[in-house]
């Protein structure tokens, strides 16, 4: 990654006021304005907190958006953005100095609109998978970004399973299913993602946002997302690694 982050997160978060995150209502924010809360800067490095964001930071398995965040007199060229205690700290490369709380942040689309398919691809391949096994799936963990992959429980499919996998992830990205987010109380949750993969791994809260795929899956995620499955354009099964336990499933997403 190049620079290393030194910083205790968790205590420079402390006593800001949690972020209001744009992205998890418009994926297809590419920028937006905000205040400085808290900044920190350690020779050219930067760390700073704003009352809103349209960064990802890296979590549920997708990476974490770049991108950049600049004001009158400085620019930050941000490598990472990370979270804790409900503050998205954004963190890289300063050029100048902060003398105004007002900024514009920028996110790369070509990186976040990547992720936001690869992101799609793999909720739908979580549902292609449990097609094709005709059985529920526990995923263990995943990555939603450049080499990505699902790890589940169990044995690896064989080749003949791979294929009938890739084939039921393309049927629904053909079908054009609409891309849903919705939000539910925590009693709401059972009926709503049945059969849903990562339950067992999601914290306990009082609401969810819940990702849905028409007729086809929903789970909770916090991550970003396309609009239509037919965005998604093409899934790629790349090949699967044994791990014993569980397997991972390699994966891309392709221009046709």
């Amino acid at each position: 990654m190049g620079l290393r982050e030194k910083m205790d997160l968790g205590m420079f978060a402390s006593g800001v006021s949690q972020t209001k995150k744009l992205y998890l209502d418009n994926s297809y924010m590419r920028s937006c304005e905000a205040t400085i809360l808290k900044y920190t800067i350690e020779k050219n490095r930067a760390y700073i907190a704003l009352d809103q964001t349209i960064f990802h930071p890296q979590g549920g398995g997708q990476p974490s958006d770049i991108g950049i965040i600049k004001g009158n007199s400085f620019e930050i060229n941000i490598k990472r953005a990370m979270e804790a205690k409900g503050v998205v700290v954004h963190w890289g490369e300063i050029k100048g100095n902060i003398i105004s709380n007002k900024v514009m942040c920028e996110i790369d689309w070509s990186h976040r609109y990547y992720n936001m398919r690869l992101h799609t691809a793999g909720h739908i391949i979580d549902y292609a998978v449990m097609k094709t096994l005709d059985n529920p799936v526990t995923t263990v963990s995943a990555n939603h970004g450049p080499n990505a992959y699902i790890e589940y429980l169990g044995s690896p499919p064989n080749q003949e399973q791979l294929q009938s996998i890739e084939q039921k992830a393309n049927k629904i990205v053909q079908l054009e299913k609409p891309v849903k987010i919705l939000y539910v109380r925590r009693e709401e949750l059972p009926k709503i993602v049945l059969n849903a993969p990562n339950l067992l791994r999601i914290p306990q809260l009082e609401v969810y946002r819940i990702i849905m795929i028409e007729d086809v899956n929903a789970m909770p995620c916090g991550g970003t997302h396309v609009n239509n499955t037919r965005e998604v354009e093409n899934i790629i099964i790349k090949n699967v690694e044994d791990l014993g336990a569980s397997y991972k499933l390699y994966y891309d997403v392709k221009v046709k």
